[in-house]
Parts: C-alpha cells; structure tokens; sequence
C-alpha cells in the first residue's frame, strides 16, 4: 500500500469536505467588504468583513488538511485491521462525521456565528460524512473509481516529465 498517496487522497477529500461549506462564505464576506469598501462606506466594516473573509479561507483550507489527514491515517489502520469491504466506507463515515466539526467552528468564527452560514454548515455535516464514506476506498487504495482523486498534480506531472 502507498501511504504518500494515501495522504494526498485523504487530503484532496479533507480539502473538499471543508471548503464546499466554507469557502462560499469567504467569497460572500470579501464581496461585501469590496462593495463597502468602493461605495465608499464605512471602512471599518469593510475591514471586519476582509477579517472574516480572511478568517473563513484560511480556517477552512486548515480544516480540510486535519480532515484529510485524520482522514487518511484512520482509513489506513481500519484497512489494516480489516480486509472487509464495507470497514473502509464505515470507517470514513464516522472519521468524516468526527471531524466535521472543526469546519463548524470556523463557520462560526468567521461569521461570528451568524445563523444562516452556521446552520447551512450543520446541515452540510451528513452529506459530507457521506462523501467521505464513498470516497473512502479510494483514499486508501482500494478501488480507482474516483478519478479526481488519483489524478496526479502539476508538481507530481513535472516529476515524471511530463511539464511540457
């Protein structure tokens, strides 16, 4: 088994896991502050929103990197324990639904825990569990159905020489 490419799937779920919910909320904070800031209105506010737009990026992109690196190192021991096929998807369901939360509380952070972005977040909670249980056999390489997954990045294309 590829542990390094176990990582960098886990990671790629992660990342998607946390910034589906998140990042649209980043956008909408920066826009605001950007329409604040041209209309030439209160710049304090803009400045509050930059913060909060600034907050949920950044909080999210960290959420996700937990996410996949939990996620990675958990499938990769539940795989090894057992060999059943189901134990994987099992796995990445409860993994994906335990660390979710962090997500939750960068929502909250960043939008001072505003009703709307913060239950969107919770609603996204169990369809992102369900993505990282079907998302979960790829991660540890069991299964190539995922092709997004298992395509190679710009650096891992270089690598091989193919940067042309």
């Amino acid at each position: 088994m590829n542990e390094r490419g176990t990582v960098r799937r886990g990671l790629r779920v992660g990342l998607l896991m946390a910034c589906v919910p998140g990042l649209p909320w980043a956008a909408l904070a920066l826009a605001v502050a950007a329409v604040e800031w041209l209309r030439g209105g209160d710049l304090q506010l803009a400045a509050r929103d930059v913060r909060y737009g600034l907050t949920l990026a950044g909080g999210s992109v960290s959420a996700g990197l937990l996410m996949g690196l939990v996620l990675a190192g958990g499938l990769t021991v539940a795989s090894r324990v057992s060999s059943r096929g189901w134990v994987p998807a099992l796995a990445g369901a409860l993994l994906g639904a335990s660390v979710f939360p962090a997500e939750v509380l960068v929502v909250a952070l960043g939008t001072d825990a505003a009703y709307l972005p913060v239950g969107v977040t919770l609603l996204a909670w169990p369809v992102l569990t369900v993505v990282a249980a079907a998302h979960s056999a790829d991660v540890v390489g069991r299964t190539r159905s995922r092709t997004w997954l298992w395509t190679p990045g710009p650096l891992g294309r270089m690598r091989r020489g193919a940067h042309r």
